[in-house]
């Protein structure tokens, strides 16, 4: 697999806990690589003992494919969206 040009050579930037609410778009990394990246929504936050978690609702699949899944990721594998 190729690597991102975008951020060859140093790691994405990684989204941060909000305080005050709000949806929050952001690219959702469930593998190792960039283009298993699927476009979601930051619906809430919480701290664990591991770190920040996000309850994040995506579509994972092709584009126009798939069922929205609703589920906690942990913060390093979010980055955001612009």
């Amino acid at each position: 697999m190729g690597t991102n040009r975008r951020y060859a050579g140093r790691e994405a930037p990684q989204v941060a806990p909000r305080t005050g609410g709000g949806v929050r778009h952001v690219w959702v990394r469930l593998g190792r690589y960039e283009a298993d990246a699927y476009p979601g929504l930051v619906v809430e936050w919480r701290r664990e003992s591991g770190g920040w978690v996000a309850r994040v609702a995506f579509v994972p699949g092709e584009q126009g494919e798939g069922t929205l899944v609703e589920q906690w990721v942990e913060a390093s594998r979010l980055r955001p969206a612009p």
